[in-house]
């Protein structure tokens, strides 16, 4: 059953400037967990509870043709266990990064046009319970470009992971999984309607 709490504000000191701050603490008692129980074996299992608190941060600024999105969120999680979980007491749950955080920027220099760039980070996490399994923490960048061609008619380009950055999105014992490597896409996008 889960309980918590969060606490937030916005403010929008200026025109076209949004900042957004928001506190939380969550607890999950009687939480299910894969719990490792043997060598290349894991049980899903109950643990006492799973606690998790901290701060998300967001932030939106328009200036003319420029903009600006960012999110940043830092997490602190801890399982607590007991009994035959007991090894996973104080530990973190598992894919569970400390830290992430993202920013778009993004330029229209004309009616239609559309050039924008995303940085994302996701800290360093754990694959398993036992935190035996590190997945490296990660930086990418997308990019994406839309310009107007005749009519309803529109170029769209799109690169995700442009950097080529090698992604880990799983490692058991050494055997390991890679995300997206870099992947360029090319559309025509048409507006239908006013």
């Amino acid at each position: 059953r889960p309980r918590g709490a969060e606490v937030g504000i916005d403010v929008k000191p200026l025109p076209g400037v949004h900042f957004s701050a928001t506190a939380f603490y969550n607890r999950l008692n009687d939480a299910i967990a894969n719990v490792t129980i043997g060598t290349n074996t894991r049980e899903r299992r109950n643990v006492d509870a799973v606690r998790s608190r901290g701060v998300e941060l967001a932030t939106a600024m328009r200036f003319g043709q420029l903009s600006f999105d960012g999110s940043l969120a830092l997490t602190d999680a801890e399982v607590e266990a007991s009994g035959i979980s007991a090894a996973l007491n104080g530990k973190r749950p598992s894919q569970t990064p400390k830290f992430a955080a993202s920013g778009t920027l993004s330029w229209r220099p004309r009616e239609g046009w559309l050039l924008a760039a995303t940085l994302r980070h996701t800290g360093a996490q754990f694959e398993d319970d036992l935190e035996t399994d590190l997945l490296p923490a990660a930086t990418t960048l997308d990019a994406y470009a839309e310009v107007p061609l005749a009519g309803p008619f529109s170029l769209v380009l799109r690169g995700e992971n442009v950097t080529d950055t090698n992604v880990i999105t799983r490692n058991q014992a050494g055997s390991i999984d890679l995300g997206a490597p870099r992947t360029l896409w090319a559309g025509i996008k048409v507006r239908l309607g006013h």
